[in-house]
This record gives structure tokens, sequence and C-alpha cells, in this order.
């Protein structure tokens, strides 16, 4: 007879995705036409908009802008966002708006189901991203975080091919940092992955440049080069704004950047050399934080990639780490870190093994000698 405290373990991750269904409903009702909400949504809106009129992709005066502390409205994204968001000119702002509330809950909900774990940590993860302040203030906020979170569960489950390397040209185009991926392949010697990524960005280009022209891209690059150290922004979070906090001098604070980089790439390295490959790509999604020159509060929504992959290794305290989003913000920058020295630790492989052959090693050849069969261990 089976313990009914199986069926207690096996119900509870469902009725906590439910809890979390209900509650992310209810902050959909409070949240719609609150203060802030829809905030960076705004600049998604208007460069769409702007992309649908025929007009210039990029204000004249948007590097300025971004200097004197004049955020609102300020696109700063590549310009495949701006056109794969091109449908909002059909309806008013608010509708779009509430539209694009709408869609970031279901993906939060996708994402969270296409992970290649367990259901169990799967349920679990939404119902901890419900309560998790970095989902909550990307979905008020209308950012793209929790869209990056989809997309990486997405590549995730893929893993290889060229619909990964399609989602991947995608995280790139919309945050530059997901080039870390790159690095990652190169470690792993997935030469077809980093050659299917590059022809698909360059895909992404070519098809945008008959929407916005050339002259967007040269915009975009000289926008980005104009800006001034954003590691220290109104809102930007990273270890250089995170040492200043603790009093260290600015000289010293200022490798902070350079610290936050090695980091993410030395984490890499390891990852794709000595993890299996669920591992490795979870650890190289959350490098993208310290490889970036500086986070948001809501970039954390990243923090769900660990949580299930953890709880699928038996360790469902790591389902706590979303929650570390409440923190200050001056203290996320260390989450981050420390998160990723935890994926570095040696873990149990997965009781739900994907199907098929997981990328644990360069690509070659299978050996035509069967490997030696290991002794059984003693009782």
């Amino acid at each position: 007879m089976e313990r009914p405290g199986r069926h207690v373990a096996a119900v509870l991750p469902i009725v906590a995705a439910t809890l979390g269904a209900i509650l992310l409903a209810v902050a959909g009702l409070s949240l719609v036409d609150s203060r802030g909400f829809a905030y960076d949504f705004g600049a998604y809106d208007s460069a769409a908009r702007r992309v649908a009129a025929g007009e210039p992709l990029y204000p004249a005066d948007t590097a300025t802008a971004y200097a004197e502390g004049r955020y609102e409205g300020l696109y700063l994204y590549a310009p495949p966002l701006a056109v794969a968001l091109t449908p909002v000119a059909l309806v008013s702002a608010r509708d779009a708006a509430i539209g694009w509330f709408i869609l970031r809950v279901i993906l939060l909900a996708l994402g969270s189901w296409v992970m290649p774990v367990s259901r169990t940590a799967r349920l679990s993860t939404f119902a901890v991203a419900a309560v998790s302040f970095p989902v909550l203030f990307d979905l008020n906020l209308g950012n793209i975080s929790v869209v990056v979170f989809a997309l990486s569960a997405v590549a995730w489950r893929l893993l290889d091919g060229p619909l990964a390397a399609l989602v991947h040209a995608s995280l790139v185009a919309i945050r530059f940092p997901f080039g870390a991926f790159f690095a990652l392949w190169l470690v792993q010697r997935r030469f077809r992955m980093i050659v299917f990524t590059a022809v698909a960005g360059l895909g992404l280009i070519v098809a945008s440049l008959p929407i916005v022209g050339l002259g967007a891209y040269r915009d975009y690059v000289t926008i980005l080069a104009g800006l001034p150290d954003i590691s220290t922004g109104l809102h930007n979070f990273s270890l250089k704004s995170t040492a200043l906090t603790l009093g260290l001098p600015a000289a010293i604070a200022g490798f902070g950047t350079i610290v936050g980089f090695a980091a993410g790439i030395g984490a890499i390295t390891f990852a794709g050399r000595r993890r299996d490959g669920d591992v490795a790509f979870v650890v190289t999604a959350m490098a993208t934080l310290l490889t970036a020159p500086f986070m948001h509060p809501h970039y954390l929504v990243m923090l769900l990639l660990p949580a299930a992959l953890l709880a699928d290794r038996g360790r469902y305290w790591g389902l706590a780490l979303p929650l570390l989003g409440w923190l200050p913000g001056d203290t996320l920058p260390l989450v981050a870190l420390g998160t990723l020295l935890i994926l570095l630790l040696p873990m149990r492989e997965s009781a739900h093994p994907r199907r098929g052959r997981r990328v644990t090693e360069p690509e070659t050849e299978p050996s035509a000698t069967p490997p030696p069969v290991a002794a059984a261990p003693a009782a």
C-alpha cells in the first residue's frame, strides 16, 4: 500500500501552481492602470508604431535623453523587437498594454511547462514565480524579462539544432549578453550551433531591413557607443554598484564589471567542460546577468531556470532562489554570483533524463569498442 504522504506530495505542486495562477490573475486586475503599469512597454509600443508609420525607429536625441536621465519612452533595443511588435499599431496603446500583460502571463506558464525537468519541478517553479518580485515587477513594467525566460526555457528544451539556433538568435537580438552561449559552444566544440545561430541572426537582420532599413542598425550602434557608464545608472545594478554601496573606492569598484565578466566566462568554461548539458545551459543563462554591464531587478526572472534545475535534481531548497529577488537592489548582483557558484557544485543526474543524446561532450563519432561494464556497488 502506498503511503498517504506520496499522494500529498503529488498533489501539492498542482495546488500550489493553481494558487499561483489565481494570484497572477488577481495581480493583473490590480496592476492594470496602476502607477508604473506598462512603463517599459510604452517604449516598445511607441517604437513599433514609428516603424509601422514609416518613421525613424530611433529619435535623434536618444543617447542625449538617456545621459540626462529622461528614460521614459526610450527604446534602446535592436530593431527586430520593434518590428515584431508592429501589430500593436492596430489597437490603442491601452489595449496593447493589457494584451502584452496577458501574453506574458501565458508565456510565463508555457516557459515553466516546457523546461526539461520533472512535472513537480515545473509546477513548483511556476508557483514560486507567482510570488517572485522580479516576475511581478516585470509584469507590471511591461518589460521583456518574462519573454526572455520563456525563450530560454524553449532553448533549454531543444538544446540543439536549427530551431534552437533561431531561438538563441532571437535572444541575442533582444539582449545581446546572450551571446555568451557562443563561449559555451566553443568550449563544448559545438561549432554547428555557432554557425546555425550566426546564420539565424543574420536572417533576422535581413528580414527586418526592408522594414527599417540599414540606417536603423547604424543608429543603434551609434546610440550604444554614445551611452555613458551604464553600470551605475539609475536602477542599474552591477558588482561595481554593489562595491560602491559597500564603501569601496571608485578606483577599486570600477573593477567590478571586469570581475563579473570574468566570473561569468569562468563559470561557463567550467560548466561546459565538467558538467552535463543541462547544467551548462542554465549556468550560461545565469552568467548573462554578470557578463552584461548592468542588471535591473526584473532580470532575475532568470532565477526560475536554476530553481527548476535544482528541484529536478532533488534540491528543492533551490525553489527559494527566485524569492531572493525581494532583497535590496544592490545585493542582486551577489545573488546572481552566488547562484552561479551553487550551480557549479556537484549534483546528481536528473531522475527524469531527457530523451535522446544529451550534449555533455564534444560531438565525435561513436567508438566501435563498447565501454567496460562497471562493477556493481557494494551493498
